[in-house]
């Protein structure tokens, strides 16, 4: 069991929780599909490494991946270096 848990994602619900209706409409845009799929040996040991690398379980990192090539997002991380970059280039030296 771990020490901390993190809720900032939990669902919120405002007052007292009065049906299960209540809960399960709170729930639901945060719900995730169940589905198999059939991947490559390959790559669910590469997604199992590089998950391990940032702390996080490699299905929530193949479903960031996913996420990011689906829908043309960019990491937060990616983001911020080319900011950096384009900032300390017009600083000069």
């Amino acid at each position: 069991m771990k020490r901390n848990y993190n809720f900032t994602k939990g669902a919120v619900i405002k007052g007292p929780i009065k049906s299960k209706s209540q809960v399960e409409s709170a729930l639901r845009d945060q719900q995730k599909t169940l589905t198999s799929i059939r991947l490559d040996r390959d790559i669910v040991e590469t997604a199992k490494k590089r998950a391990e690398e940032e702390g996080v379980g490699y299905l929530t990192w193949l479903n960031k991946k996913l996420r990011e090539s689906i829908f043309n997002e960019e990491g937060l991380e990616k983001r911020v270096k080319k900011l950096e970059g384009a900032v300390f280039k017009k600083k000069g030296v």
